[in-house]
């Protein structure tokens, strides 16, 4: 026998295969027996449906929480930051005043020092060193030396009392504007957390809409397949009759040669574009075409060794 190549040896096996589906389904087209409609739908659509899983008070809350905390931070930083900047510019003031009020002692402290030389060098000039009137001098120039400072004391006390005023003024802004963010922030999770649930109440809705179109789906399949089914059945029913009535006019023996005289056409059919080598090979597989051929499988035989191309 000739040998095939495993490509050649695919192709052979698999004409042969397709013949016997047809020559079965001959079979069946004849049976005198009304079999169990074959549809090709399956049980159920399988749609999935989807799944609401609702988030807690909590989990909202923290949700709406996350939504207003870039906004709220920011204004935050903002209020922060005046503050920080106002404190700031006060500490340079405070610290400028006492410089200009150090600064101003340094000058009165050398004035007095100036205006001590100066007595000294007109009381040693006028003969006085060792008279009262030098201590008179002295005494005059001290007092309004200790005045200059108490001056400039008492000056720089009221400046920082300014200064310290204006801290506390602005400490109480402070807080007035973190007190005034934070019943803010209250107030927006508050709008943030009504606005989730009503988004989850929507989704819910939706949800529930879309699952009741997927039973409805189902529903309108199985009715659909239903129908098919006894469309089926009927069709498999009037068949089962029409075998019946031929089997009624040509007998047992006439009925079986009509469906053998059909095969026999269809194993003609699948051979013609075979050589005879090959179709050898497929009549050497098994016993399929001679118990489905019954009398005409000989002549199918010899139709193969005279009609087809020697390979």
């Amino acid at each position: 026998m000739t040998t095939f190549s495993p490509e050649q040896t695919a192709y052979l096996d698999e004409v042969y295969a397709k013949l016997k589906k047809r020559i079965i389904d001959v079979d069946e087209k004849y049976s005198l027996v009304a079999g169990e409609p074959h549809l090709d739908m399956p049980d159920s659509l399988n749609l999935v449906k989807l799944v609401f899983t609702p988030k807690s008070p909590t989990e909202l809350s923290s949700i709406a929480e996350q939504r207003i905390a870039p906004q709220m931070l920011s204004k935050q930083r903002s209020v922060d930051s005046a503050y920080s900047s106002k404190l700031k510019s006060l500490s340079q003031q405070k610290d400028k005043i006492n410089n200009d009020t150090f600064d101003k002692m340094d000058a009165a402290a050398a004035d007095f020092e100036r205006e001590k030389a100066e007595i000294l060098r007109k009381v040693i000039d006028n003969g006085l060193y060792f008279s009262t009137v030098a201590n008179k001098y002295n005494d005059l120039a001290s007092k309004r030396y200790s005045e200059t400072l108490g001056q400039l004391t008492d000056d720089n006390k009221q400046r920082q009392k300014a200064i310290a005023q204006q801290q506390t003024d602005a400490e109480q802004l402070y807080n007035e504007q973190c007190q005034s963010l934070q019943e803010e922030r209250t107030a927006r999770i508050a709008d943030a957390y009504q606005k989730l649930t009503e988004e989850q109440r929507e989704e819910r809705t939706a949800i529930e809409k879309y699952n009741n179109t997927l039973e409805e789906k189902e529903q309108k399949y199985q009715a659909s397949k239903a129908k098919a089914y006894e469309t089926a059945r009927r069709a498999e029913v009037t068949r089962a009759l029409e075998s019946a009535k031929i089997y009624s006019e040509l007998g047992e023996v006439g009925f079986r040669r009509m469906i053998e005289s059909e095969k026999y056409s269809l194993c003609i059919d699948a051979f013609v574009p075979l050589n005879r080598s090959e179709a050898q090979y497929i009549l050497s597989l098994d016993s399929f075409l001679q118990s489905h051929l019954g009398t005409y499988y000989d002549a199918f035989v010899d139709w193969c060794n005279t009609v087809l191309a020697n390979s």
